[in-house]
């Protein structure tokens, strides 16, 4: 007896030369019920390396989300640093990424937070068969107001040559939040 319209759309694109490599997420989440909107999620990063041999690079990355249940307005960053492929091989990669960072974290009804931060990021990738792979993130930004932690996994199964399964959950946990707002988000998809 209830009308609920849901949308989890992500869209990853990737471009890699033979010095450089580019990433691009964008993602938006909404949800409905009867009318009242329950969630409404935008994002988007971007990321460029610059590659210094086989599995070294430096990077530089910029991020912005605007979680509209969130407390903030909005929440961006802007990093760079250097990069490490400690695994890299046919069925798996592992990556360590560090650097300094700067984040705005503009809080509804209140004071932007402005400080500088250390990005410290890891990502494994497992090929475990011909058409499924694990997929795996861990990334830590700190500052000495806040400091903001989002893990997510996932596993990806090829159905057809243009078709695919993907189940996973994003997890988010920042430290310090708006009065009367949870610390810690989940997503599963």
């Amino acid at each position: 007896n209830s009308e609920t319209q849901t949308l989890n759309a992500k869209l990853n694109l990737t471009k890699e030369t033979e010095q450089w490599a580019h990433k691009a997420n964008l993602a938006a989440l909404s949800n409905s019920s009867d009318d009242t909107t329950t969630a409404e999620k935008y994002s988007l990063a971007l990321q460029s390396d610059r590659k210094l041999d086989e599995r070294s690079f430096l990077y530089v990355i910029g991020t912005y989300e605007d979680d509209r249940f969130s407390g903030f307005d909005y929440q961006a960053t802007f990093g760079l640093g250097y990069g490490y492929k400690i695994i890299d091989n046919d069925e798996r990669t592992l990556t360590l990424e560090a650097g300094p960072g700067y984040r705005v974290n503009a809080v509804e009804n209140g004071d932007d937070e402005k400080e500088v931060t250390l990005r410290l990021a890891e990502t494994y990738v497992w090929q475990f068969s011909e058409t499924a792979e694990f997929n795996q993130y861990l990334i830590v930004e700190g500052g000495d107001d806040n400091t903001i932690s989002k893990f997510g996994a996932s596993v990806k199964s090829a159905l057809t040559g243009t078709l695919a399964l993907k189940l996973g959950v994003d997890i988010k946990h920042t430290d310090k939040v708006p009065a009367g707002r949870d610390d810690t988000d989940t997503e599963t998809y």
